[in-house]
């Protein structure tokens, strides 16, 4: 792919995102004149940089929409629901076009009557046509000058107002002051320059100051413009229609440009033109000139008096181009020193010269920035490195490498000390892993800080689909987001999505009451959804509240009795918190009629399965008439697994040490059977256990004159034993999905591969639980 397009499409989806955002927080408050500004900026940033590729059909609609904003963002229109109804179908119309550009690297066929459409909704608030310039900018002839017409210079101005005397004509000035980044959206400023037409005259507008050598960026542009031309508006308005945020048109007769606005800059009031920053130039050379000079000192030690006298001359004319006049006398070169310092001052404090950090619209305004004082004077540029997925994966995996290697040091020192006999090469391999491992696990945190993002990436598609879905089944619902901060492995945060989803949309659906149920119960006719995240030790838990109805657990009961989910002691005897969580039992529905939105009976059990396969838990509670909270533990990552390794009929296995409780040895004669089920009682508690070697159908019979070894489990708030044959160390391994003959078996969620180089299965124990619970 050309890096430019693969560049555009990667800034692109960070583009929609906060436009939508954007819209969404508009909707509730469309007065934010801010957030209109940052959603306009935002469109027209994609649509200058679509103008880069052969996407006509993208340049258009993006073109559509921006005029359509830069209407609401001059008052002209007011954003109302079907207007962002539309910018939002129109934004999303847009990411699937570049999700097809990502694969295809071209629009999708019909891209251009899907524009069509849209284009005609888009403009049809604003008349049909293409939106004008701003209003004011060029409604007829001004009263009066802007002050920025001025640096067009005196002679200038004035033969052009003599020139209006003797016609009918009149001249339109525009004032161009393009973006510090605008080479990075493929605009050039000379290009919308020479394609005016009619052009008369042109200023070019310079900092004040220039920056630094070290902060100078040669990619800034730090120039703007001023030119008089005698095109039509219409004209003017085509040629900078893609930029019209930057630039102001101005149309005046004679009477206007004489207009004191119109009139030369006068040093300290107002932004420095050439001629005022040549001035000041060269009274500072004048002044550095005569630094050195001191008429107490030796004979030649300073400038000689011819010198004197052109210097003189030249900072007297200077001093009358600024409008200061000041005698100076070359016979006192003390004086002319204080007078041209004085004057320096005085022009300084007076025009306001912004500092070498203020922007490049700033100093030509002479505006100060308050952006760059907040800033760090020591940083120059974003320190944000954007990087591609694969190749943070692809490091992870490197690591894991490392580690499988690091471990492999251990067997080595074992083998030296066992068949070889030296203990003290033993402990130098042993030193050496020491080291190793250090480094090794810095080098892994740091990769997973890499992987590390917050919540707010699930969150941020939630409050679209709050609003669609809401509004879709009449219902007046808000989105609280809490904890997007919290950080995540990426892995977690992807596979969040889809239990999320799962969540709101059941709360939407049939948590939330529509709102003359809720006035009759004495609630808000508003609910309310709301997301948090907390970070708790090596988990994360998210949870998903809304305050609508909640759960009958007297229905919940009756309905997984009539579905054979429990039996009848069970529907006399469960209690209300365990009847609530039967709603994640696979096939379970308490609706009454299916929609497309929930009803089936699969979406809760999905949301389970989903994410015990991350290795997290979920829980509900709910109170009738009080709302439903949905609780989901997740690991912090995914990449990097703990697991305790045991082994059994000669083979080890590995237990993710999250589930793992203690392990414990128990005498044969402390083993018992409760209805053929092999159990064992660990403080006062009884804990089934299940033959690990017989579930797995491995040929394995324990010694019975030795105490068994029993890991220890909790699994799904419940406590079992697995009878293994060795306890082993715990390590961490890079966990592989299963593949080829075994990706099919259940009992494993993955592999991994050891120091020693042996594969390590890792066990699905839910499942090796179940089926051990069947076979007895």
């Amino acid at each position: 792919m050309n890096p430019l397009l693969a560049q555009f499409l990667a800034e692109a989806g960070d583009l929609l995102d906060q436009v939508g955002d954007g819209l969404l927080r508009l909707e509730l408050d469309p007065g934010d004149a801010a957030r209109v500004n940052e959603v306009f900026r935002a469109a027209h940033t994609l649509k200058g940089s679509s103008g880069l590729f052969e996407f006509p059909e993208l340049t258009s609609l993006t073109h559509a929409a921006e005029d359509l904003l830069d209407a609401v963002r001059a008052g002209r229109v007011p954003l109302d629901s079907a207007m962002t109804d539309d910018l939002l179908a129109t934004f999303d119309l847009i990411r699937g076009w570049l999700a097809h550009v990502t694969v295809e690297e071209r629009l999708p066929g019909g891209a251009d009557a899907d524009a069509a459409a849209l284009i005609e909704r888009l403009r049809a608030p604003i008349g049909g046509q293409a939106a004008d310039m701003p209003a004011g900018r060029t409604a007829g002839v001004a009263r009066h000058a802007p002050d920025w017409v001025a640096h067009l210079g005196a002679r200038v101005v004035a033969e052009l107002a003599d020139w209006l005397d003797t016609t009918s004509a009149t001249m339109r000035f525009v004032r161009y002051l393009p973006d510090e980044g605008c080479f990075f959206r493929g605009e050039d400023p000379l290009l919308f320059v020479r394609q005016v037409p009619a052009l008369e005259h042109l200023a070019v507008l310079r900092p004040d100051a220039w920056p630094a050598p070290d902060d100078y960026d040669e990619y800034a542009c730090l120039l703007g413009f001023v030119l008089a031309t005698r095109a039509a508006a219409g004209e003017l308005e085509y040629v900078f229609r893609y930029i019209a945020e930057q630039v102001e048109i101005v149309e005046l007769d004679a009477a206007a440009l004489r207009s004191p606005a119109a009139a030369p800059v006068p040093a300290g009031t107002g932004p420095a033109s050439h001629a005022d920053a040549d001035a000041l130039a060269v009274l500072e050379a004048a002044l550095r000139t005569l630094e050195p000079h001191d008429e107490d000192g030796p004979p030649g030690g300073g400038p000689s008096a011819t010198h004197l006298g052109s210097v003189a001359h030249a900072a007297a004319a200077a001093a009358r181009a600024l409008g200061a006049p000041v005698e100076l006398d070359p016979a006192d070169a003390a004086g002319m020193r204080a007078s041209i310092r004085s004057l320096l001052e005085r022009a300084r404090t007076a025009g306001g010269e912004p500092g070498p950090a203020a922007t490049a619209a700033d100093r030509r305004t002479g505006e100060p920035d308050r952006r760059a004082a907040d800033a760090d004077p020591g940083q120059v540029g974003s320190r944000v490195l954007k990087i591609d997925q694969a190749k943070v994966d692809r490091l992870m995996e490197l690591v894991g490498e490392l580690n499988v290697a690091k471990n492999g040091l251990t067997f080595l020192a074992e083998a030296a000390e066992e068949e070889y006999g030296s203990r003290a090469l033993s402990r130098r391999i042993k030193d050496q892993y020491a080291g190793l491992h250090r480094i090794a696990e810095e080098l892994q945190s740091a990769v997973m800080d890499v992987r590390m993002l917050p919540l707010s990436v699930s969150f941020s598609r939630f409050p679209r689909l709050v609003r669609d879905l809401s509004r879709r089944l009449g219902k007046r619902i808000k989105l609280v987001t809490e904890g997007e901060d919290t950080m995540a492995d990426k892995d977690v945060i992807e596979a969040l999505a889809d239990p999320l989803v799962h969540l709101v949309r059941n709360s939407l659906d049939h948590g939330i009451e529509p709102p003359e149920e809720r006035t009759a119960a004495g609630k808000p006719a508003q609910a309310s959804i709301t997301l948090s995240a907390v970070a708790d030790g090596d988990a994360v838990i998210v949870e998903v509240a809304d305050d609508g109805r909640g759960i009958d657990p007297a229905r919940v009961r009756q309905r997984a009795y009539e579905r054979g989910l429990i039996d009848e002691e069970e529907l006399e005897t469960l209690g209300d918190a365990d009847a609530v969580n039967l709603i994640f039992q696979p096939g379970f529905s308490t609706a009454e009629q299916v929609s497309d939105l929930s009803g089936r009976g699969v979406g809760m059990d999905a949301v389970r399965a989903s994410v015990e396969r991350l290795g997290g838990a979920v829980t509900m509670r709910s109170e009738p008439d009080a709302g439903t909270v949905t609780r989901l533990r997740l690991p912090l990552s995914m990449a990097v697994t703990q697991v305790m390794v045991v082994s059994v009929a000669g083979q080890r296995f590995g237990v993710p040490v999250d589930l793992v409780v203690e392990t414990v040895r128990v005498p044969r004669a402390g083993l018992a059977q409760v209805q053929h089920q092999d159990v064992v009682v660990l403080r006062d508690e009884v804990v089934p256990v299940v033959d690990l070697a017989g579930t797995l159908g491995m040929p394995w019979q324990p010694d019975p004159a030795a105490d068994h070894a029993v890991l220890v489990v909790n699994v799904s708030d419940s406590k079992a034993g697995l009878l293994v044959e060795h306890f082993h160390r715990e390590v961490d391994v890079i966990l592989k999905p299963m593949e080829g003959l075994l990706r099919d078996a259940g009992q494993f969620v993955g592999t991994a591969l050891l120091g020693d180089g042996l594969v390590l299965l890792v066990l699905n124990l839910k499942e090796v639980l179940s089926l051990g619970a069947r076979a007895a």
